[in-house]
């Protein structure tokens, strides 16, 4: 299994959805994706730091900070493994707005998304098309 290509192939999609981020991490079970505030986005992120959790455990959560350590968390309604266009379209619709028409209309069917329970032989097949 290899979460981190799970996780580039999700920075990706949101950088060709008009969400560009500033890196990515995978560690066992978890993952972060922050969003880079400095670059143009179709999402006007008015925190001090905003970007993508993710977790064996609870999916994808979109986390918003602002100084002085006020945190907060928007789980997304997404399957656990979640095809990367299903995630940008999720971050688009929570901000409500459209994702632009100049870029490729994400088609989740494309890569299908998977919602199982982590550790199981699916789990392990759905991740490794992200390999």
């Amino acid at each position: 299994m290899t979460l981190g290509g799970y996780l580039r192939a999700v920075a990706a999609g949101l950088e060709d959805a008009g969400l560009p981020v500033a890196d990515w991490r995978a560690d066992p079970g978890e993952g972060w994706i922050p969003f880079d505030r400095r670059r143009p986005s179709i999402v006007a992120w008015e925190h001090d730091q905003a970007g993508l959790t993710w977790s064996e455990s609870d999916g994808w959560a979109l986390l918003l900070v602002n100084s002085p350590g006020r945190r907060r968390t928007v789980p997304l309604a997404v399957p656990l493994l979640a095809a990367p266009a299903s995630i940008a379209l999720a971050v688009a619709t929570w901000a409500g707005v459209p994702l632009p028409p100049n870029r490729p209309t994400p088609n989740p069917d494309a890569v299908p998304d998977f919602d199982g329970p982590a550790g199981t032989q699916q789990f392990a097949r759905a991740l490794a098309r992200y390999a």
